[in-house]
């Protein structure tokens, strides 16, 4: 039996995968609605505990995850984080600087004087990393 692509299936398919794409679009972005941007707020916040493990992906090869907690030490509820990781060299040098998304609207905010652990991972590091956890900075925080 073959199947026949008439013009109405082919609209249906068009708009299933438009659909299926803003959908994907949308997940992959970080969502801050839930707070309001308050980067002064950075102070009552802590990275504590950083570490870096490998992993092997049959599809992707080597995954570095970057774990760590992140610590509201603040009297609001932190319900975003954004922070930007430095990546150095034995000597200190910096080799890259990448932000990532720690805390967003698709997890729990972090309620005062709490504590959340968190990992990231990276498919691709630079090379003469010297394996260490990167250096955390605060790049976005959002409060509520």
């Amino acid at each position: 039996m073959t199947i026949r692509w008439g013009k109405p299936h082919s609209i249906g398919l068009a708009v299933t995968l438009a659909l299926v794409g803003a959908c994907w679009i949308m997940i992959g972005l970080p969502d801050h609605t839930s707070g309001a941007r308050q980067d002064s707020y950075a102070s009552q916040v802590a990275i504590t505990s950083p570490s870096v493990s490998a992993a092997q992906s049959m599809m992707a090869g080597g995954v570095v995850y970057y774990d760590g907690t992140l610590e509201n030490h603040g009297d609001r509820t932190l319900a975003g984080f954004t922070a930007e990781l430095t990546f150095t060299d034995i000597n200190g040098k910096p080799l890259l600087r990448v932000q990532r998304v720690l805390l967003d609207g698709r997890q729990k905010p972090v309620p005062p004087h709490a504590a959340r652990s968190f990992e990231i991972g990276f498919d691709k590091v630079p090379a003469g990393w010297n394996q260490a956890p990167p250096t955390p900075r605060p790049a976005a925080v959002f409060v509520r």
